[in-house]
């Protein structure tokens, strides 16, 4: 069992997590004190009774110990502290061997510093333990390589680098013969869709490939806040669904809504699907000078430009928002259209300027 935590610097979260550990049944773990640290990533396990194993931790490990080292309260917290060096995931505790119950000191030490106790019962051997992370592990490797590998084949068709054709025996073992498909994007998360999907991941986002079984959305139980999603295509006809996807996969992550086709064929949309290098000379050619002239002479002109944009041009609203004459607005608008060769009275100049603003912003 693994749990996804959403990050979007990270495309990859679906990891061996500490509440993982507590849910497994056999071998049996559990929590004592704080319901603390849960969401820390469990790379390893390493048994140790050391008093300072932190020369042979790297991060990550659950710190298994029986004790024999730390017989009272000041040599227990000096474990915790040493542990507490290397980032650990948790620390889980041998009982009967030592205590019959984890010594509240540790308990209280290792809480404080936001990190997890788990006891670990008499007949559960610390191998039992390391053995089952070192499976999830292998487990999670396999999995993740197998997205990777089929996202990259996604990317290459969205891209227009490979055909559909690439993806049939992958689609058909995935999906079975189906009419439509719905392709679903995410940006730093796993899609777990369920049922009958093949998933991708690639460019910090997830993909997922489903049947589609209507026409329109998908329904609501395959979508979150983060997830964007394209019409039904047709299985031979990918590239397009998936830049769809990825694109409002990209403006869903921005908004906290799920979001789609429609959606893309919005000003935001629109923005969204720019590139940075699309992007730049907008922010570099048009908003730069008059950023810069504001700065060296202490003017007004990009929150005047801000105020013309949002209000269609006109100028005696923005005269009464920045309380000031309208020949004052008009002298920044001519002074603007001097630096930039472009005015935002007329349409096509503000709606420049409303894309240099997009992507200073």
């Amino acid at each position: 069992m693994t749990s996804v935590v959403p990050s979007l610097g990270d495309a990859d979260v679906d990891v061996l997590r500490v509440s993982d550990l507590i849910h497994w049944g056999q071998p049996r773990v559990d929590l004592v004190g704080a319901p603390v640290g849960l969401d820390r990533t469990v790379r390893w396990g390493l048994p140790t009774d050391l008093l300072d194993p932190s020369p042979y931790l790297r991060g990550g490990e659950l710190v298994l110990t029986s004790g024999i080292s730390m017989r009272d309260a000041p040599s227990q917290r000096a474990f915790v502290a040493s542990v507490l060096r290397t980032r650990p995931a948790a620390i889980g505790y041998a009982l009967g061997v030592v205590d019959s119950a984890v010594p509240r000191p540790l308990i209280a030490a290792a809480n404080a510093a936001g990190i997890a106790v788990l006891s670990v019962p008499p007949d559960v051997p610390f191998l039992e333990i390391t053995r089952r992370i070192a499976h999830e592990q292998q487990r999670h490797d396999a999995e993740e390589l197998a997205r990777e590998s089929v996202g990259a084949i996604l990317d290459m068709v969205r891209r227009g680098l490979a055909s559909p054709v690439v993806l049939r025996e992958q689609l058909d073992a995935a999906l079975g013969a189906v009419p439509g498909v719905w392709v679903l994007a995410a940006r730093g998360r796993v899609l777990r869709p369920g049922g009958r999907s093949l998933v991708g991941t690639t460019g910090g986002h997830s993909i997922a490939i489903v049947p589609a079984t209507r026409p329109g959305p998908p329904p609501d139980d395959l979508l979150g806040a983060d997830v964007g999603w394209s019409g039904p295509a047709d299985p031979g006809a990918l590239a397009g669904a998936l830049r769809e996807a990825v694109a409002a996969a990209s403006l869903a992550s921005r908004h906290g809504a799920s979001r789609g086709p429609r959606d893309l064929a919005t000003w935001d949309g629109l923005i969204e699907r720019l590139t940075p290098e699309q992007l730049a000379p907008f922010r570099d050619r048009l908003l730069a000078p008059v950023a810069d002239y504001d700065a060296r002479h202490r003017t007004a002109l990009v929150e005047t430009l801000e105020h013309l944009c949002r209000l269609d041009g006109s100028v005696q609203a923005a005269a009464e928002e920045l309380f000031v004459h309208v020949n004052t607005v008009r002298k920044r608008v001519g002074r603007i259209e001097a630096l930039t060769g472009l005015s935002p009275l007329e349409t096509r100049g503000r709606a420049a300027f409303l894309v240099a603003l997009a992507a200073a912003g």
